[in-house]
């Protein structure tokens, strides 16, 4: 568990709070219904609160522990967990033009300590150039024009974590990600050879699953898993155009974990992935 004073991101301590809590009450066999009554607000609260999307103000929280039977010990490093969900994350430049539904990814990203992803199309946000992203964002209509420069600073800023080697990525490509042009040839190029050069870092594989490979088991479904450290649970994560889901039902993320596995067993190993980028950038 991260103790108070070690730096985490109140979003760290959102989740802590909700396993914890999540805990106690299957402990005392208390139901997320029941724990709602006692709270007077819906069960999809208590969820929310379990999950760590939401922090609990203090006499909520005091109320769900008597409820649980909550000692005085056991309440303190739960209060202490909840005192500091409760923080505001410092403001950044980009906060704002960030999508509601995606607040929650960015930040749950930030912390996790491996990212598995597939993308069957389009480079990932959190890999591609400065230049990538201005022509993915300037094809998009919702987009304002003012809010270019903090939506490429938000994705350099996803990147930025990867490379100070705080986290591991394991991305999987379809080839028609490699070969979708976008920005123009040389945008192309380029976006490219930065694969290569993150694919060569120590806490990063890449590996393309090419046209010859036919269906597979991930066919029509892109997904990013992350993975925490101090046993928190996995999530899976899942967008589409306006909004976003999780998955966190254990066995709904081992099925995904499953398909994973599958999924690197049909792509190119990192060796000849990084070395199909070459000769797609090459014929640019």
């Amino acid at each position: 568990m991260v103790m108070a004073g070690s730096g985490a991101s109140p979003t760290v301590y959102k989740r802590q709070l909700g396993m914890a809590l999540t805990s106690m009450r299957e402990s005392v066999g208390k139901t997320q219904d029941k724990a709602a009554e006692v709270l007077e607000c819906s069960p999809a609260k208590i969820r929310r609160i379990e999950v760590g999307d939401v922090a609990i103000r203090s006499a909520e929280l005091r109320v769900l522990l008597d409820f649980y039977g909550a000692t005085r010990q056991s309440r303190k490093p739960i209060e202490e967990l909840a005192r500091q969900a409760r923080k505001r994350r410092p403001r950044t430049p980009y906060g704002t033009v960030l999508p509601d539904f995606f607040r929650r990814f960015f930040n749950l990203e930030q912390i996790a300590a491996e990212v598995l992803r597939y993308h069957a199309e389009l480079i990932p946000g959190q890999l591609q150039t400065p230049e990538y992203t201005r022509a993915l964002i300037d094809a998009n209509p919702f987009h304002h024009e003012e809010e270019v420069d903090r939506l490429v600073e938000a994705r350099q800023a996803r990147q930025a974590h990867l490379l100070e080697g705080g986290q591991r990525l394991h991305l999987v490509l379809h080839e028609a990600a490699v070969r979708t042009v976008i920005g123009g040839p040389e945008v192309m190029r380029a976006q490219l050879q930065h694969l290569r050069k993150l694919a060569g870092l120590g806490n990063v594989t890449l590996q393309v699953v090419p046209f010859t490979a036919g269906a597979h088991a991930a066919s029509n479904y892109p997904f990013v898993m992350l993975r925490f450290a101090d046993n928190q649970r996995p999530i899976v994560y899942l967008e589409n155009l306006t909004t976003a889901s999780s998955v966190e039902d254990p066995s709904h993320v081992a099925q995904y974990e499953l398909v994973f596995r599958n999924l690197v067993a049909a792509a190119l190993s990192p060796a000849k992935s990084t070395g199909l980028l070459a000769t797609a950038a090459g014929e640019l």
